[in-house]
């Protein structure tokens, strides 16, 4: 480590300690300017990150559950519910991203066809190659996998009670 290593450099935790305080109070001249706005893009992309990785969970958990019906498991049907109620959150929480949900729908697919697969033992082509749905029909509790129905069914069913 060199002494002209920047805080940001040298202790990013810090850095954005003071970074906040430094904000809250208002003091222009102890802002870190470049490397701000750069988290900031960084933070806008991470959010966007965070939807196609569950979109990718919940797309390839549906496939399964679709395609492989013979083992479905209460494993899966809460990963889809639990997906589907934590994407719900994160779009609730950053209306701005629904504009980019198509590309990341088709992306996440793209992704989540390749895992089913892999994870089914089933042939890729076993699965579309192009998803047709849209959002609301991926985020609805009875679409593929009725998580309407009663937990305690489920839980029930998997267990061979």
């Amino acid at each position: 480590m060199t002494n002209h290593q920047s805080l940001y450099e040298r202790d990013f935790y810090t850095w954005t300690k003071n970074q906040a305080h430094a904000l809250a109070q208002h003091q222009a001249e102890r802002l870190d300017w470049e490397n701000l706005a750069q988290e900031l893009g960084f933070m806008g992309t991470r959010e966007k990150n965070e939807i196609k990785s569950r979109l990718v969970v919940l797309l390839t958990h549906l496939l399964k559950w679709q395609y492989q019906s013979s083992k479905r498991s209460i494993s899966w049907f809460t990963t889809i519910a639990n997906q589907r109620d934590d994407l719900q959150d994160v779009l609730n929480e950053n209306p701005g991203l629904r504009p980019v949900i198509p590309d990341l729908l088709a992306k996440a697919y793209r992704n989540a066809r390749r895992e089913a697969a892999a994870e089914t033992g089933l042939g890729i082509k076993t699965f579309p190659e192009g998803f047709d749905y849209e959002l609301h029909q991926v985020l609805d509790a009875r679409f593929i996998c009725d998580t309407t129905a009663d937990f305690e069914w489920a839980i029930n069913r998997d267990q061979g009670s």
